[in-house]
């Protein structure tokens, strides 16, 4: 999302049209979920996608086909062979597609691009809201949850298509009031804060030593100096909030996990062989945490694909956490 919103904000100011391509409804075996998107430029370059093969294909070529003018248009593609509007796939399902022309000019959509942007890189709870009207008008508004009146932090977590008469309504988070704190910046944690960050997840490397927590190390990450004896005293860890524990030592990964387990963390996990964990919990039994407290940690970390090197590692913790993320 970040690098297809510059992009377009670019193209914007340099008078060039944009028209973006956004999935508002999937069902079946889909490659991609509501709120994929793709920007068509005037060049014929796109950026994003809705899913691959030939559903992209002919969306890219209905994008630059689209006459002159800011009306929004609907498409529907059957992706099961033989069907009226068949595409050549055999996934199974339907997708529909929202085309929307965005023009140089229109100064409340720029101004909404441009508050989106911001809030792509702030902590905060927003969802972009895409609306396209019988007429084919169509408005992009920045919500917060306050306009949703909703008192639930945890909805929507992922894109949803509202249909009110005619009116269609994707509703979709753009950005979420949490943090992913990794504590520990070593080979682990340098490979695995930029596949976090490009995934969505906001990351914080949590290091005491200043030879690793440097800003340089970790792109699109934030970085605390602190010690691992008094984590309170740097951060505050909500309800929201992941913990990644994966210190260079076994006492300093225990002396981490003392607090986070103390602490709403939503996700805790620690890195390390089953023998560790082992002894970890051993460990923490003995010290009054209970067997509830334990089975919070997800240790050894990560999904078990054989993982080896700190890059296939990082690979490992990331799909986990996607997991859980997405209510598994």
């Amino acid at each position: 999302m970040r690098e297809l919103l510059k992009q377009t904000i670019h193209r914007l100011s340099a008078g060039q049209r944009v028209i973006w391509c956004v999935v508002l409804f999937a069902q079946g075996s889909t490659p991609r979920g509501a709120g994929a998107r793709m920007a068509v430029f005037e060049d014929g370059e796109a950026l994003g996608t809705v899913g691959g093969g030939a559903v992209e294909l002919q969306a890219i070529q209905f994008a630059r086909s689209l006459p002159e003018g800011e009306k929004a248009l609907v498409r529907e593609y059957d992706l099961i062979s033989g069907g009226s509007d068949a595409t050549g796939m055999i996934c199974g399902g339907v997708v529909r597609i929202g085309f929307f022309p965005l023009c140089p000019g229109n100064f409340g959509l720029t101004e909404t691009l441009g508050r989106l942007a911001e809030a792509l890189d702030r902590p905060q709870d927003r969802w972009l809201e895409s609306v396209i009207r019988p007429d084919g008008s169509f408005t992009l508004n920045l919500r917060a949850d306050t306009d949703l009146h909703s008192e639930d932090p945890r909805l929507p977590r992922t894109a949803v298509l509202l249909e009110e008469g005619r009116i269609l309504r994707l509703l979709e988070p753009v950005s979420r009031n949490y943090m992913v704190y990794l504590f520990g910046g070593g080979h682990v944690g340098r490979a695995l804060a930029p596949v976090l960050a490009g995934l969505g997840f906001p990351v914080t490397v949590y290091d005491p030593r200043p030879e690793l927590a440097r800003d340089e190390r970790y792109p699109g990450a934030k970085v605390v100096l602190g010690d691992y004896e008094n984590i309170s005293q740097r951060i505050t860890i909500t309800r929201r909030d992941y913990a990644v524990v994966m210190t260079p030592e076994h006492n300093m990964d225990l002396t981490v996990l003392r607090q986070v387990l103390r602490s709403p963390a939503t996700y805790i996990g620690c890195i390390g062989s089953k023998r560790k964990t082992a002894y970890v919990n051993q460990m923490l039994q003995e010290e009054g945490f209970s067997q509830a407290d334990i089975a919070r940690i997800h240790a050894p970390i990560g999904l078990p694909i054989k993982a080896k090197t700190p890059e296939e590692i990082a690979i490992s913790i990331a799909a986990e956490m996607i997991l859980h993320r997405a209510g598994g």
